[in-house]
């Protein structure tokens, strides 16, 4: 269940992906940090745009995540920094 607004959420997928990095274990996904509001990012796991690496720091964007926020990205006239 959604607790934060959309809005928030999609927001805060965009910089996670544009801050993310490669991931050598799932080539198809990225790494990212946890530096945003828990209850947004739970909500972002609970839709399948985010994944726990095991209690690591570092969060995974698998390609839903992705394919999400490169829409986002686009929506708002901006560009794919990560290329």
């Amino acid at each position: 269940m959604d607790r934060t607004p959309k809005q928030v959420q999609d927001l805060t997928l965009a910089p996670l992906y544009l801050t993310s990095l490669a991931d050598q274990e799932d080539p198809a996904g990225r790494r990212c940090w946890k530096g945003y509001d828990f209850s947004t990012l739970e909500d972002l796991k609970a839709q399948g745009l985010l994944q726990d690496t095991q209690g690591r720091i570092p969060l995974r964007l698998p390609p839903e995540g992705i394919a999400r926020a490169k829409e986002i990205l686009s929506a708002y006239g901006l560009e794919d920094l990560t290329k």
